[in-house]
């Protein structure tokens, strides 16, 4: 009794953690096509933001947000700045680090009813619930690949933002 209530709610989780899986993977393609804008206005706008001349991004300026937070409120100090840019990291970075775990989970879930479905014969069944398992774990793992790849970018970008506004707030001094 005590096994098959965990069982059951093991079960029940399947159908959610595949629907997180199947929404970080379409976030993380998101993310992608984001990305890939913000590197074409990052890299029209790089002249303004070489001389940090933020206030000339222009169009561009949605590229180098942390930059621009500057621009709107120059009493944000580096660290509120930072405080931005990993606000702005947060939800890939999670990502990054939840969905190989939801993966491991899908793959985990059916391994239970496969076996069953081994000692009983039933290869069918037991290749579906592989297939699903496999199916799963493949797609998570392809979602935390591309949400990795766009962290460490991003990560980068906001990184040299804040060391040009850094070097504007000490030529204030």
């Amino acid at each position: 009794m005590h096994m098959s209530m965990f069982a059951n709610i093991a079960d029940l989780l399947l159908a959610a953690v595949q629907i997180a899986i199947a929404l970080f993977f379409v976030q993380s393609l998101f993310e992608a096509g984001r990305m890939a804008v913000q590197w074409v206005l990052r890299h029209r706008g790089r002249k303004a933001f070489e001389i940090r001349a933020f206030e000339a991004l222009g169009r561009a300026g949605g590229a180098y947000p942390i930059a621009l937070l500057h621009v709107a409120d120059e009493s944000l100090t580096i660290d509120d700045l930072d405080v931005a840019a990993m606000k702005r990291l947060e939800f890939i970075r999670i990502a990054t680090r939840i969905t190989p775990l939801l993966g491991l989970m899908a793959t985990l879930i059916p391994m239970g009813p496969a076996l069953v479905a081994l000692t009983k014969n039933d290869v069918s069944q037991m290749g579906e619930l592989l297939r699903s398992a496999f199916s799963s774990v493949v797609l998570a793992l392809a979602a935390a690949s591309l949400c990795f790849c766009i962290a460490s970018v991003r990560r980068r970008w906001c990184a040299e933002e804040l060391v040009a506004v850094h070097r504007i707030l000490e030529t204030r001094r």
